[in-house]
């Protein structure tokens, strides 16, 4: 089995099993235990598998921090994008996707070892890059110009990444509903969505009245 449980493929740990096992230690345990011999552990097994996929631990701490961006960021906007969902439900998506598959627990990691590690640094900020143009999209989606539709984006990113206390999961919750409600309460196509709403129960309203007088 794999650090998440999953069987092996012809019993044999992937490369992907050992970048697995890596984000764990490291959400677990930070950077200073990330070690060969706490993977070797986790795994059970001996160091042979790991020298097959990567030539020294430098190079898989290369591959642990470009995993990051490379695959599971974009894999989440990705599904947080599905369908024809229009920016709100996409942004909450990414909220619910992020504390399901415990993207908010790693991102808080790899910000910690980005404090020390040029490649974990790069690697963030290539993944602030994609997130902000995401959420950026999305308020733009809902009406905001474009220098307003980024500014919004940065301070939602930024209150959800902020190490305030908000950790536990319900806080965490809240916090996103909140932030993400004052963020888009005055968004122009909400306001115009809401103004059409409003006019079209005014019309059956009247029309409803109407018939009556008339009846």
């Amino acid at each position: 089995m794999t650090s998440r449980g999953r069987p092996r493929r012809n019993g044999r740990l992937s490369r992907l099993d050992w970048l697995e096992a890596g984000q764990a230690i490291l959400c677990e345990n930070g950077i200073a235990g990330l070690k060969l011999a706490a993977l070797t552990r986790r795994l059970r097994v001996s160091t042979g598998s790991f020298y097959h996929h990567f030539a020294d631990f430098e190079a898989f701490l290369n591959a642990l921090a470009e995993h990051f961006t490379a695959d599971q960021v974009r894999d989440t906007l990705r599904q947080a994008s599905d369908g024809d969902a229009d920016p709100l439900t996409r942004m909450r998506r990414l909220r619910r996707i992020s504390v399901r598959t415990r993207m908010f627990q790693l991102d808080s990691a790899m910000r910690i070892w980005a404090a020390t590690d040029a490649r974990a640094a790069a690697t963030m900020r290539t993944a602030e890059r994609i997130v902000l143009d995401f959420l950026t999209q999305a308020f733009r989606d809902l009406g905001y110009a474009g220098s307003e539709a980024a500014l919004r984006a940065r301070l939602l990113l930024s209150a959800n990444v902020a190490r305030i206390e908000v950790a536990s999961p319900p806080a965490g919750k809240r916090f996103f509903k909140q932030a993400l409600e004052l963020l888009t309460r005055d968004a122009p196509k909400a306001r115009s969505a809401r103004h059409v709403e409003a006019s079209r129960r005014k019309g059956a309203r009247f029309a409803r009245d109407f018939s009556l007088r008339s009846a």
